[in-house]
């Protein structure tokens, strides 16, 4: 039989474990799937306390931030057709080379430049089918630090390979969003709190405290294109470039108790 001191050290026990599990706990995850398109989106979920009233009430809450793009991103290619696999290889090649010392006379450094894509395609005419020749490409990917330096980068590039050039897109974007993700979360944030505080309203409650919030964000592009430009010719100039705006949008999913 247990003495009256150890009962009491038993009690003590069962009354810190029963605290300790009615503490918060705070769980966060951040899912980033890879950039393939212009707009990218990311997925915040934030667990902050368990409901004191049983009555909840889930809001969303939408909000938008804003921002000049001052970065961009060009895709060239280049592209050289021939009657052997061969040679259409050592001309798109020397093309390549071409291009890549036209990028690092404007100022690209080589961890803004990366190779996209090579491919050789047969060339045939009909009918009946009969191969003609073959044409061999690389695609190139450049980040533009400066999105000044387009224009001059597509005149360089232009000028340096001629014929065989390509411009295939061009992305713009913020390079830093903090400032943009603060202005869109405070505005998704106010949304939730006003939708809350109506749906409070209107079953007779006022709004309690925060249970738990999740986020989704949404990156749009400034300015894209396909194909922008279709192919080069020796001695033409760069495309200006406008800016425009990029846009960011934050959804968030807002828990709150609901008090009576």
């Amino acid at each position: 039989m247990m003495s009256a001191h150890t009962r009491l050290l038993v009690l003590c026990g069962f009354l810190i474990a029963a605290l300790a599990a009615s503490v918060s706990a705070l769980v966060m995850s951040h899912d980033r799937p890879a950039a393939t398109s212009a707009q990218q989106t990311h997925l915040l979920t934030t667990a902050l306390a368990a409901s004191t009233t049983g009555n909840t009430v889930t809001v969303v809450g939408v909000g938008n931030g804003t921002g000049t793009p001052n970065s961009a991103q060009l895709q060239f290619a280049v592209s050289a057709t021939r009657p052997n696999v061969h040679d259409a290889v050592s001309a798109a090649s020397t093309d390549v080379s071409h291009l890549l010392g036209a990028l690092r006379g404007q100022g690209a450094q080589d961890k803004d430049i990366q190779t996209a894509s090579i491919w050789v395609q047969t060339q045939t005419n009909c009918c009946p089918q009969v191969t003609t020749g073959y044409t061999a490409s690389e695609g190139i990917t450049v980040t533009v630090n400066h999105i000044n330096n387009v224009t001059a980068l597509t005149e360089a590039a232009v000028n340096a390979v001629g014929n065989d050039l390509q411009i295939n897109g061009l992305n713009l974007y913020v390079a830093d969003q903090s400032a943009m993700l603060k202005t869109a979360r405070a505005a998704a944030m106010s949304d939730a709190a006003k939708k809350a505080q109506d749906y409070a309203q209107l079953s007779g409650h006022h709004v309690g405290g925060l249970v738990g919030v999740s986020e989704v964000i949404s990156t749009g592009s400034g300015f894209a294109c396909d194909q922008c430009g279709g192919k080069g010719s020796a001695g033409g100039g760069g495309f200006p470039v406008a800016a425009g705006q990029q846009t960011v949008t934050v959804t968030v999913a807002v828990t709150y108790d609901l008090a009576a």
